[in-house]
């Protein structure tokens, strides 16, 4: 009866032994096709993550604009050796014109993982020294959030501030230290693991210590150079092709050291185990030992490099570096010595070209330019919108940020957006410096906080604001006494030429004013 009801115009329903038969079969047809969907989703998922290039930013502590060999210096004491960062920059970009985020490490660092410069901390209740999960504006996405979210594996080893928490903030891994302040003590007892403090016991650092004990007796002693780039490359070795990584590496030297335990943190010297070719230098010990820092510094990032090349993933890996600030003159160092901000007026601390430009560089082998050198203008905060672009996550970027990625500049490709300013805050100008002996040259007036713009060719630097009224942030105006530098005929600052150009005076000033931003000081 089935065929007779059923002609052509009905489907036929299947006998209880035809379904016996046809489940067991179905069931393994779907699960086979399931079982293949599911494999050329992880193969194209692979597939994706695999041309995602990794990203590398390695950062140092207060290292000067002049101090690497690639940048053109002169020295009364001779050139620094810094062979790997010199071939960094034979095989990559170098940028004459890029910017740390502030004059000050933490500070610096909040634009860096933000994409927010200091004008506008006060509107998104950020501190500048310390940013935890818990911030003010729970939008405010961080740059390892953003990787994180974009498939990427993301460590942070070393100095972490402002950040607290770094596993809530998009790290999978971190070891170094938290505590900025614990960082000025490169043999410490204790370091930082993961979201704990003081939870990775240094035993070798129990013992008395001193600059001739631990120079003497170097591998008796726990130095935290080593041990975070012992710490990064043994992370680096667990990282496959398959998915891509972020490596936040960022060292505690050249900044001024000692050789005390928390709470002290006395700056009382360039901690480093052996002053290697400076040793029969006749030089202050504390010059020797600066020197010996920052050649110590440049082998620690050649190994870095030298482990993406073994690993096969240097053609696929971005590495940035930078200096988080100008250079210092903290710990009995002068800067002067080898002429450390490379003729640039001013040094950490500081609103002129010393205390904010950084050395930078970006090596990608296939998409950088091996042997290049770009004066496009670039500061901490364009990082973020630059790896966003770069993983292919631009619609991540937050509406907030002051941020321009320079992409098209590193890849060679399209159009560079260009800044209409880039902008920072500190209290006086940091110069003219005190007595060539003083430790730390730092103006410690009462007075507002001042600025600094750059827009073009043309820096203004006004050294205090108008006094607010009340409990009001103090805020450019068009009024401000801002000294004016054009920095194509004049890049060392030299001459104050705002009386001759009052029409760019009033350009400079009305570009900040409109943008409506504070000049508020932070950590200082």
């Amino acid at each position: 009866h089935r065929s007779t009801l059923c002609l052509a115009s009905c489907t036929l329903l299947p006998t209880r032994r035809e379904v016996a038969f046809i489940m067991p079969t179905a069931l393994a047809t779907l699960a086979l096709a399931l079982a293949v969907m599911a494999s050329q989703a992880t193969a194209e998922h692979n597939a994706t993550n695999a041309k995602k290039p990794n990203i590398v930013w390695i950062m140092a502590d207060d290292l000067g604009y002049g101090e690497p060999g690639t940048y053109p210096c002169t020295s009364p004491h001779g050139r620094i050796q810094t062979p790997h960062l010199d071939q960094f920059a034979a095989e990559g970009m170098r940028f004459t014109d890029a910017y740390a985020g502030y004059t000050v490490c933490a500070p610096s660092r909040t634009t860096l993982f933000t994409g927010v410069h200091s004008g506008q901390f006060p509107k998104y209740g950020l501190s500048g020294t310390s940013l935890g999960p818990d911030k003010t504006n729970p939008t405010m996405l961080l740059v390892p959030e953003i990787l994180k979210k974009a498939g990427y594996n993301t460590a942070a080893v070393g100095k972490l501030a402002p950040l607290t928490k770094p596993v809530q903030q998009g790290f999978d891994y971190f070891i170094g230290q938290i505590d900025q302040a614990a960082c000025h003590n490169m043999y410490p007892r204790v370091m930082d693991k993961m979201n704990a403090t003081s939870n990775v016991n240094l035993t070798k650092n129990w013992k008395p210590k001193s600059r001739e004990l631990c120079m003497a007796n170097p591998d008796e002693y726990s130095y935290t150079v080593d041990l975070f780039n012992e710490a990064a490359l043994a992370w680096l070795k667990t990282q496959g092709k398959e998915t891509p990584f972020f490596l936040y590496l960022s060292f505690t030297v050249p900044h001024a050291g000692g050789w005390s335990n928390m709470p002290a943190d006395k700056e009382s010297g360039a901690p480093v185990p052996s002053d290697g070719p400076y040793a029969n230098k006749s030089w202050p010990d504390v010059e020797r030992d600066h020197a010996a820092v920052i050649t110590y510094l440049d082998n620690q990032i050649g190994q870095v490099l030298a482990q993406l090349k073994a690993m096969g993933v240097d053609d696929n890996t971005a590495v940035f570096f930078a200096s988080d600030n100008g250079a210092h003159l903290e710990g009995g160092h002068n800067y002067k010595f080898f002429n450390s901000t490379g003729g640039l007026l001013g040094h950490k601390r500081s609103l002129f070209e010393g205390g904010v430009r950084s050395p930078s560089m970006v090596r990608w082998p296939g998409t950088v330019k091996a042997g290049t050198v770009s004066n496009h203008q670039w500061a901490f905060w364009d990082f973020l919108p630059t790896v966003a672009d770069i993983v292919g996550e631009t619609a991540a970027v937050p509406a907030y940020t002051d941020g321009v990625s320079f992409l098209p500049t590193l890849a060679g490709q399209g159009t560079q957006k260009e800044h209409d300013y880039l902008f920072w805050t500190w209290r006086g100008t940091g110069v003219p410096p005190l007595q060539e002996d003083t430790q730390i040259e730092v103006q410690k007036d009462k007075q507002t906080s001042g600025y600094a713009v750059r827009s073009g060719t043309w820096k203004g630097v006004v050294p205090h604001c108008s006094q607010p009224k009340g409990n009001e942030k103090p805020r450019p105006s068009k009024s401000d006494p801002l000294q004016l530098y054009d920095l194509l005929a004049d890049p060392f600052e030299t001459t104050n030429v705002a009386s001759e150009n009052p029409e760019q005076v009033a350009k400079l000033l009305a570009v900040v004013v409109a943008a409506n931003i504070t000049c508020t000081c932070f950590q200082c």
